[in-house]
């Protein structure tokens, strides 16, 4: 006798998630958020994982196979909600004996047609008209946690405005506008994708001006040359931390462009950099400071054979996309470094504490104020208007009138580096 299948659970993240067998070595995570509590709520988790994998059962089962996706949006439909299951198991059911194919695009729920998005089934479908998505992770994450389990099991052709308002009600009174505003932008995205080009509904229900609108933008912080310095100088900060910290403010690469660099976009010998794939992809090349030419070469003869540039000593990225660790452990680097000006620290109304981000903003700041042009910032930052350059003026000039001077060549002010370059 086989057997009966009872999944597993953990607990991470915040809630319960369920671990089911899809078919073969293929598993499914389904995060249980209905399950949010480590200890009160085990034994519930336990048997909302023991009816996901009875359904899994069903689902490999099947007389006409069950693709991996919709297996997959089945389950985690199940797993997300107490009230909104029902559809979703009816579903298992006939699929399980043969009463109903796969079904179409055309009667897709919100959330079968959200995993064809996020997994890439509708790029693949729609080459011309939706392109690779660098944060799929996090629009997914989004949708899972915030707008699956209130509209999930609705077919798309029956979503309205008032669905997607219920959705923004719901959301937990300590998210920060931002991510309201994330949350709404994904939900909006699934149902532009849904008009077209996959022409399933006849119109997007959300109207212009459905996106929440975000706080007055904050005064952002850069770091003064001599602080730079300072913290390039402190050997307390890891060395690998420093050659990035000291890259990202005298080239302004974003945190995700400075994270994926590899060698291999980076000519040595000439001291050039080639962006292809970045957050516009609008490939960008430019010559490379000479001094970070200098550190890139002698950082290259140190580590050897990574494929990425920024690597820690067992040659694992620095920073990840989505690593919330990153900036707080920057300000912690920069304060081991005797670096103490308060309003870097900050938090209040008007302005938030310095971020990993804001040596981009260094950057663009000390460029314009030693007499760079805003053609010359956008060659290597990649932004597309004046306007969002133009929003660095104001300090740029205070730079320029105290006689800050540039940034310090970082072969130089690196000791490490300095010791083999000079």
């Amino acid at each position: 006798m086989s057997r009966q299948a009872t999944g597993s659970i953990r607990y991470y993240g915040g809630c319960w998630r369920a671990i089911v067998t899809l078919r073969g070595s293929s598993r499914c995570t389904v995060q249980l958020t209905t399950c949010p509590r480590e200890v009160e709520d085990q034994e519930k988790a336990r048997a909302r994982a023991r009816l996901l994998a009875e359904q899994a059962c069903l689902l490999r089962a099947a007389e006409k196979p069950v693709g991996a996706e919709l297996a997959r949006t089945l389950l985690q439909l199940i797993g997300g909600s107490d009230d909104r299951h029902e559809r979703p198991l009816e579903a298992i059911r006939r699929l399980s004996t043969g009463e109903a194919a796969p079904p179409p695009v055309a009667s897709m729920t919100f959330a079968e047609f959200g995993y064809a998005w996020t997994s890439g089934e509708l790029r693949s479908r729609y080459p011309d008209h939706i392109k690779k998505k660098k944060t799929a992770t996090q629009d997914a994450r989004r949708l899972e946690n915030h707008v699956y389990p209130v509209i999930g099991t609705i077919p798309l052709e029956e979503i309205t405005l008032d669905h997607a308002l219920a959705v923004m009600e719901r959301l937990p009174a300590h998210l920060k506008p931002a991510t309201r505003r994330h949350v709404a932008q994904v939900m909006a995205r699934v149902l532009t994708l849904a008009h077209f080009p996959a022409r399933v509904i006849t119109a997007n229900p959300l109207p212009k001006g459905f996106l929440p609108k975000l706080a007055d933008e904050k005064a952002y912080t850069f770091l003064y040359p001599d602080e730079d310095r300072a913290l390039l100088g402190c050997r307390s900060v890891p060395l690998h931390f420093r050659l990035l910290y000291g890259f990202m403010a005298r080239e302004g690469m974003r945190r995700s462009e400075a994270s994926d660099l590899a060698w291999a976009d980076v000519d040595l010998e000439r001291g050039a950099v080639a962006l292809v794939e970045n957050k516009t992809r609008e490939p960008r090349a430019w010559a490379l400071r000479p001094d970070c030419a200098r550190a890139l070469r002698a950082w290259r003869a140190r580590r050897g054979g990574d494929d990425r540039v920024f690597v820690d000593e067992a040659g694992e990225p620095l920073i990840t996309r989505g690593d919330g660790r990153a900036t707080p452990r920057f300000r912690e680097q920069l304060r081991s470094a005797g670096i103490d000006r308060p309003e870097l620290y900050e938090r209040s109304e008007t302005r938030q504490p310095i971020r990993l981000h804001d040596l981009r903003a260094t950057y663009i700041t000390i460029a314009l104020a030693n007499e760079k042009t805003e053609t010359w910032v956008a060659d290597r930052t990649g932004h597309r208007s004046s306007a969002m350059i133009n929003r660095y003026r104001r300090a740029a000039r205070l730079v320029a009138e105290l006689g800050l001077g540039d940034l310090a060549d970082m072969d130089r002010a690196i000791p490490e580096l300095s010791e083999v370059t000079s």
